[in-house]
This record gives C-alpha cells, sequence and structure tokens, in this order.
C-alpha cells in the first residue's frame, strides 16, 4: 500500500518578520483536526502538512496566501499512492509552476495537466550552495515511489516539503 499525504511548505523572506507573520499563517488552519506543523521550529523551512492526505483541499488554498505574507517561495505537494506527486510552486502569491512527477493516473489526468517541472523555475528556489543536480535528480521517477522524490526535492531546497516527522510524527 502506498503512502498519501499533502503539504505545504514555505520559507520567509528573511526580512519579513516571523513573529507577525506565524500567528497569521496559524489563523488559516489551527483547530482543524489531522494537521501536524513545525512552525515553532527554528526553521529556515516551515511546513503544514496532512499525513493521510485527506486535508488536501485545505492546504491547497494555503500556499499563495502564506507565499504572498512570507515574500518567498511556497510549494504545496499531493503525494496519491507514492505513484505521483503533484506539486505547486508559489513565488510572492503567484503560482509559478505546476507539475506531477510520476505517472499521473488516468482517472486525474481528466482534470489535472501533467507538465514536467520548470527547472529554470525550480532552479531559483535552491538555496546559495544547493546541488541541482539532486534537483534534477528529485523530478526524475524514482521506481514507483514518489515519496521518495519528494524527500529528494525536500533535501535539495532544504524545505520541508515530505519531512518523516511530519507525516509519520516521529521524534
Amino acid at each position: 500500500m502506498g503512502m498519501f499525504m499533502a503539504s505545504v511548505a514555505f520559507r520567509p523572506e528573511p526580512q519579513r518578520d516571523w513573529a507577525v507573520i506565524k500567528p497569521q499563517i496559524e489563523s488559516m488552519y489551527k483547530g482543524l483536526e489531522g494537521l501536524t506543523d513545525n512552525l515553532d521550529s527554528n526553521g529556515p523551512g516551515y511546513a503544514i502538512v496532512s499525513p493521510y492526505g485527506d486535508m488536501g483541499m485545505l492546504l491547497a488554498e494555503l500556499p499563495g496566501k502564506i507565499s504572498a505574507l512570507t515574500g518567498g517561495w511556497a510549494v504545496f505537494a499531493t503525494c496519491c499512492d507514492s505513484d505521483f506527486a503533484m506539486l505547486e510552486l508559489y513565488h510572492n502569491g503567484k503560482l509559478v509552476d505546476k507539475c506531477v512527477i510520476g505517472e499521473l493516473y488516468e482517472e486525474f489526468a481528466e482534470f489535472e495537466e501533467a507538465s514536467a517541472p520548470n527547472l529554470e523555475i525550480w532552479t531559483q528556489l535552491l538555496p546559495e550552495g544547493a546541488s541541482q543536480e539532486l534537483l534534477k535528480a528529485a523530478f526524475t521517477m524514482n521506481g514507483w515511489d514518489a515519496t521518495g522524490n519528494l524527500q529528494m526535492l525536500s533535501k535539495a531546497t532544504q524545505l520541508p516539503i515530505f519531512d518523516d516527522r511530519l507525516v509519520f510524527g516521529l521524534d
């Protein structure tokens, strides 16, 4: 059986005041059951996660708003049965790329476009000194396990897009 999950991962711009932004972001989802987050960590990347993917529809509404508040990047990821992951990349409140890792199920293909990631855009998300090769590898299907690709993408971008602690409740 594969993994289902959804997440919004983001990194505030350094000039933005996290103490002001954090409560605004929390007001968007706090009090709802079934979500985990790391907003109390020291960052620099943060995430709100639906470990079973069941709150993905709610999370889908957040990345544009969060990206506008933080003045930076936000990634919305949905993993479907570990076979494929749909990704949306936002910058400063605007959707800049929408893509799929893996093979999109036929029933999803009717209403979702299965395009390849625009590496030129995703490269801008990389922190200084990060590996572009690791980013490219993250977008190349890793067998039939899209979760492994999301973990590689997390490592390359230093954003907790798929973080074991948040998804599996590990310490």
